[in-house]
């Protein structure tokens, strides 16, 4: 039987020329992982199986829908190698007519529900990555007909879309906002069944600013060019509150600072969401190998110290000390890329 990585990478291949699928593209790591990985157990033999089921249908890397759904049963899979990999084994739960979470582990009644973003309008998002890419392609065809040597055509990526800034909001608060609009979305209550029950969002096809440790912090000095203090995209995203000021970057010395305002709440500031203890997030950084991060309600992780602390050194096996609270406690530990993972 064909590798999935053999076959992932053959069935991108069969579309150089005609467009490029760049979301899939973010995925070849994760895919090279699992599938190296895949005859150490049953689960991961049976997601290898499945994935290649998806990456193995016709037009698999032209089909939006089939991209989303690709990166979902993949995140759920490294998910589970990266904690297994941890020596944190996790039981999975199939799917069925009722809601329920993706993975237990058993040692502690805790439970994981991992959910792989969406760009900006979904597959819709995808489809006009790929049609962009395919007419780039042919403004490149176009010009070699004319007999030029050198031709180019341009497509970008935006897995944030254009909306946002049309909106007249700054690039950090476009980020915030569209992960914690994208994250609610996908919010099912009975997927976090008790009092441990954890989201994890995976960002490989939405990324955040930046894949530095220290944007787990309220705001962080940035001193590219010049010195900047800048607002903490994914600390946001769980502990923001409508109001807050917002610091972006300006292009230069002098220019206006602060972007504007929060308009929404971060997911465990919202009463409504309450039943998310906490967050872990898949970082993807080019440059490293994939990472879990983490965001914790701090009078939760108090109460994992005095109570059940093999909560707290759990998900600590798992982040190192890539994790933060809403009161910043761990901010002192957070110093970007030459950080341990643990």
């Amino acid at each position: 039987m064909e590798s999935l990585k053999n076959c992932f990478t053959n069935v991108l291949q069969t579309i150089i020329g005609l467009t490029n699928n760049s979301y899939l593209t973010f995925l070849k790591g994760a895919v090279e992982m699992v599938s190296d990985s895949s005859q150490e157990d049953n689960v991961l033999y049976e997601y290898n199986k499945n994935l290649l089921e998806i990456a193995s249908e016709n037009n698999f890397a032209l089909n939006a829908d089939k991209t989303n759904e690709f990166a979902q049963l993949l995140g759920e899979a490294q998910f589970y190698l990266l904690c297994k990999n941890k020596g944190i084994i996790l039981n999975r739960i199939k799917a069925g007519t009722a809601k329920t979470p993706d993975f237990r582990f058993e040692a502690q009644d805790m439970c994981f529900e991992v959910k792989t973003l969406s760009v900006v309008s979904g597959s819709s998002g995808i489809k006009k990555s790929l049609e962009d890419s395919l007419e780039a392609q042919i403004d490149i065809e176009d010009e070699l007909k004319k007999g030029k040597r050198i031709a180019t055509g341009i497509s970008v990526v935006q897995p944030y879309g254009e909306r946002p800034y049309k909106k007249g909001k700054g690039t950090i608060t476009a980020i915030i906002e569209t992960l914690i609009e994208k994250t609610c979305q996908n919010l099912k209550r009975d997927q976090f069944p008790n009092t441990s029950s954890f989201l994890v969002l995976n960002l490989s096809i939405i990324p955040p600013f930046r894949t530095d440790n220290y944007v787990l912090r309220p705001a962080y000095c940035d001193d590219y060019l010049f010195k900047k203090a800048v607002t903490g995209d994914l600390w946001m995203v769980a502990f923001g509150k409508s109001g807050m000021l917002i610091h972006g970057i300006p292009e230069f010395e002098g220019e206006a600072g602060i972007e504007g305002l929060l308009e929404k709440s971060g997911i465990l500031s919202d009463p409504q969401y309450n039943y998310v203890t906490g967050i872990l997030l898949m970082i993807h950084p080019w440059h490293r190998p994939t990472e879990v991060w983490g965001l914790f309600d701090s009078q939760v992780h108090a109460q994992w110290n005095d109570s059940n602390p093999e909560i707290a050194k759990c998900l600590f096996i798992l982040t190192g000390d890539n994790w933060n609270d809403d009161m910043d406690s761990n901010g002192w530990n957070l110093q970007g890329a030459l950080q341990s993972n643990g």
